[in-house]
């Protein structure tokens, strides 16, 4: 009885630990973008992984803008992809260095300047002040996976308005790994995906 006891204890703390282990990593990020230290985020950051998922969104969003799914069925959408991918790298890479991903996270401003930036309003940007106020509740809009944590943020804001935004455990460390985008700025690159592609084909 006692060493059942002491076994269940012993699992109650590394269940405890592994739930608080990726919000401390959440914590060090969020401080990394509120201090706007570039340098600090880019070590918290996995650029691959979130480069990838900025880029299969636009794409996906730029498919259904422009109806090439149903237009070229199965091979069609496969091909579109591919293109789609080719043209949407240089949009992504305007997201992905560390100051303007910072603008992105804190501001909900992204794709430079010029006027061919995209954005919403602040009050929804996922690292906002207003954003993370509550730190229960921003807890509370979170889930956990194996080896990935998600939260949900603005967590006050309705799930069409939010970031999903995703830490993955990369060499004992919690990175920033990926950013389900809303809607409309999902929209909204894909808007300059098109732009590109036309300008191109000039």
């Amino acid at each position: 009885m006692r060493w059942t006891l002491r076994i269940a204890a012993v699992l109650a703390v590394l269940l405890l630990a592994y739930a608080i282990w990726p919000v401390v990593g959440f914590a060090r990020i969020a401080s990394a973008i509120e201090a706007r230290d570039g340098a600090a985020l880019a070590k918290l950051v996995d650029f691959r992984a979130l480069r990838k998922s900025l880029t299969k969104q636009i794409v996906a969003a730029y498919i259904e803008l422009t109806g090439k799914e149903k237009q070229l069925g199965l091979m069609g959408k496969t091909l579109a992809v591919g293109i789609g991918t080719s043209y949407a790298e240089p949009i992504v890479a305007e997201l992905l260095n560390e100051q303007t991903l910072i603008d992105l996270l804190t501001k909900g401003e992204a794709g430079g300047g010029g006027g061919g930036g995209v954005k919403i309003p602040a009050e929804f940007a996922p690292f906002s002040k207003s954003a993370l106020q509550s730190g229960w509740r921003t807890w509370w809009a979170s889930e956990y996976g194996l080896g990935d944590y998600y939260i949900y943020l603005p967590p006050d804001k309705a799930p069409d308005k939010q970031f999903k935004v995703k830490l993955s455990l990369k060499e004992l460390q919690w990175k920033l790994a990926g950013i389900d985008l809303p809607q409309p700025m999902r929209v909204q690159l894909a808007q300059q995906l098109m732009k590109k592609r036309a300008e191109k084909s000039e």
